[in-house]
């Protein structure tokens, strides 16, 4: 294996592992907020667990929320995705090899709709 593809390899596991100690990071920042509100009497409601699992699906809920918003309505997601695509020289030569297949199919139709004619 070559040390480029090594390295690769190695930024991808840790790209997916700082993904999931992302999901890790924000159960911990709820728990420690809910922790810290319960040491005021303006919260005194939060000494139940309960306020924990409510806090924490209210914040999850917020996420899908903005999550939609951000895919159906802002679309940076797509275009983030179709500038990776551009840059990616892989996907570059796919688009290439599309756009000179439909071309050639364009072609092709034309010829054939001229011989129909004849």
């Amino acid at each position: 294996m070559k040390i480029d593809e090594l390295l690769i390899k190695t930024k991808i596991v840790f790209d997916r592992g700082r993904y999931w100690l992302g999901y890790m990071t924000f159960l911990m920042m709820v728990f420690v907020t809910v922790t810290s509100m319960k040491e005021y009497s303006y919260f005194e409601f939060l000494r139940s667990w309960y306020w924990l699992a409510f806090i924490l699906a209210g914040s999850v809920a917020g996420m899908f929320v903005l999550g939609y918003i951000e895919l159906k309505h802002v679309k940076a997601y797509q275009k983030e995705a179709e500038i990776y695509a551009q840059i990616n020289p892989v996907q570059k030569k796919i688009f290439e090899n599309q756009e000179r297949i439909l071309k050639k199919l364009e072609e092709l139709e034309e010829a054939q709709e001229r011989n129909n004619k004849k």
